[in-house]
């Protein structure tokens, strides 16, 4: 019923990937061309670097430098916000919380992280199946490792008794 496990992102690591990417493949093409390599040579040289640049980079930087974790949840994002709350209250977790359009943004005083809980849309999704939520913590660091994992684990223990609860009804 719930996703398996966090994931660990960047948050710029899409945009750095590509601008490492662009920036070596179009030095290649520069270099190709002065050596006397045709455009066409040249062109194909320049494509086969930048995808196998891109994926180097994907799987070399992707939880190497990580600032995020993130989770997908299959609840709602309205309903799972309001367990937020009581499961912050009950683990005394001070919180600000406010809400942007879609998303609830919580900042969490005194360890410099924050949780973006927003509606997220699966590409199988149809109108019959259960919506789901994405789950943001932010700004991971190495002073705020040890709250940010209690959080995670607070939340996939609230995560595993709301499935449960639902499959009991």
């Amino acid at each position: 019923m719930v996703s398996s496990r966090w994931q660990k992102q960047h948050s710029y690591f899409q945009a750095i990937v590509w601008a490492v990417s662009a920036v070596i493949s179009t030095l290649l093409i520069i270099i190709l061309l002065l050596l006397g390599f045709g455009i066409e040579m040249a062109g194909v040289f320049f494509i086969i670097v930048f995808l196998a640049m891109r994926v180097l980079l994907a799987f070399l930087l992707k939880n190497r430098f990580a600032n995020s974790m993130v989770r997908i949840l299959k609840f709602d994002y309205e309903e799972i916000e309001r367990e937020f709350r009581m499961l912050f209250k009950n683990k005394y977790i001070r919180y600000h919380r406010k809400l942007e359009e879609d998303a609830y943004h919580y900042e969490f005083p005194g360890h410099s992280l924050s949780m973006t809980v927003e509606p997220y849309w699966l590409l199988f999704m149809d109108p019959n199946q259960q919506k789901a939520t994405k789950i943001t913590l932010r700004i991971l660091n190495a002073k705020n490792k040890e709250f940010a994992e209690m959080l995670a684990d607070s939340i996939d223990e609230m995560a595993a008794q709301r499935a449960t609860s639902q499959e009991k009804a």
